[in-house]
């Protein structure tokens, strides 16, 4: 493994999300003296819904980006960008639903705006592994600092005028336009992919269709189980407490998260690359592992010594519930970060349906925390402690299988050659 070639690629990608995040830390004493941790809640809500049906945006091809035969790339990302568009019809539609028929307060231009951010993220997800395929990881990686300039800029104007979750909402699609706008230059002046040719686009659709229909449940119980608690929370404590958490994860949480999926995204390309070449991908698999650790446990020891005063002191008394909501969860959000960095291997492996039970078993435990909470009528301190007891649990049983499978992967693959050999 070129571990130079690794390091540099990831530094590429994880530079412009650094860059967004500064943005963003740079943003909430101001976001959060114009919003009110109501309108953060409103605004979590969203983002909490549109993230499900994201997840699935592109089918799942998007995962075959990386490993589709050389001939085959153009037509996996057509395949991505209809399947995206037809997703965001679906979730404007289904929005509309809700908001316009059965919400309490209707409010129009929702339901055009998840239909767009659905669409917007599965052309963004494409875009940006179909242009790290060919090794643009510098364009990926400013593109998303565009998209959190962008967004946070029309946030903050939005916010002078009217500060409500809506300017939150439509602040955070703008900005992913934007990323988009950019993508779509990249590709279409660096590596086009000429226009859309249905034959092989069915011939992609048919070679990756057995891993796309195991993968699709697994994903949307994924989004599910990542932003169940985001409703569970709303339901027992209110949308003030969801505004506490959404600050409180942005902050620390979110910066970690990213990080570590720009870390999975490069391994995800690493480990496929070596699986095809050596037979094992165990060296990417340490190197990921020991990279992700180093950087979750500084996050975690930063965020039990400085939460509490830095919330209390960049963005007010009003915030000060995000930092103890902060310090129950840390645990669990830097476990959680740690083994996503590596889930993909499952792509890697063959063993999709790994992620499906881990995916499952995370949704169950956020359920038995959820009614153990309403049946006990437990304060939310007691509840966060739960829940991250629970999760943590989950996580690293997860991640122990993972390592091991990818330990013999890599022993079985040094075998075959002396066997082969001896006879």
């Amino acid at each position: 493994m070129n571990r130079r070639e690794y390091l540099k690629h990831f530094t590429m990608l994880f530079s412009g999300t650094a860059a967004a995040q500064v943005a963003n830390l740079l943003s909430y004493p101001f976001l959060a003296r114009i919003y009110s941790p109501s309108e953060f809640g409103l605004f979590a809500i969203f983002l909490a819904v549109s993230a499900i049906p994201a997840a699935i945006a592109c089918g799942r091809f998007d995962l075959a980006v990386p490993t589709a035969p050389k001939a085959g790339r153009f037509a996996i990302l057509w395949l991505c960008l209809i399947i995206s568009a037809g997703m965001g019809c679906v979730s404007a539609i289904g929005g509309a639903i809700y908001w316009v028929v059965l919400a309490t307060e209707p409010n129009a231009l929702l339901p055009g705006l998840l239909g767009l951010c659905v669409f917007l993220t599965g052309f963004c997800t494409a875009s940006t592994l179909y242009l790290m395929r060919h090794d643009r990881y510098r364009i990926s990686s400013f593109s998303v600092f565009v998209r959190t300039g962008c967004a946070v800029a029309i946030q903050l104007a939005f916010g002078l005028v009217s500060p409500t979750a809506s300017s939150l909402i439509l602040g955070f699609v703008l900005g992913i336009a934007a990323q988009a706008l950019l993508l779509g230059w990249a590709i279409w002046t660096g590596v086009p992919p000429g226009r859309p040719r249905l034959g092989p686009m069915r011939a992609m659709a048919r070679r990756f269709k057995r891993q796309v229909m195991v993968d699709i449940p697994s994903t949307l119980i994924a989004a599910v189980s990542n932003n169940l608690l985001t409703f569970i929370l709303s339901a027992l404590y209110g949308q003030a407490v969801v505004g506490l958490y959404a600050i409180g994860n942005r902050i620390a949480a979110m910066p970690l998260q990213l990080f570590n999926d720009a870390l999975g995204q490069v391994f995800f390309q690493k480990a496929a690359r070596a699986q095809q070449e050596r037979g094992h991908f165990w060296n990417e698999m340490k190197f990921n592992l020991l990279t992700s650790g180093m950087l979750s446990l500084a996050v975690l020891v930063g965020i039990w010594l400085f939460a509490r005063p830095f919330i209390t002191l960049y963005l007010g008394a009003e915030w000060e519930g995000a930092a103890d909501i902060l310090l129950i969860l840390a645990p669990m959000l830097a476990i959680r970060s740690l083994c996503m960095s590596i889930a993909t291997a499952v792509f890697v492996l063959g063993r999709a349906h790994w992620l499906l039970a881990h995916n499952v078993a995370g949704v169950a435990l956020l359920g038995f925390a959820y009614l153990a909470a309403s049946l006990g009528d437990l304060p939310l301190d007691s509840f966060l402690m739960g829940v991250s007891a629970l999760m943590i649990l989950e996580y690293a049983i997860f991640a122990a299988i993972l390592v091991r499978a990818a330990r013999a992967n890599a022993l079985e693959s040094i075998r075959k050659p002396a066997g082969e050999g001896n006879g």
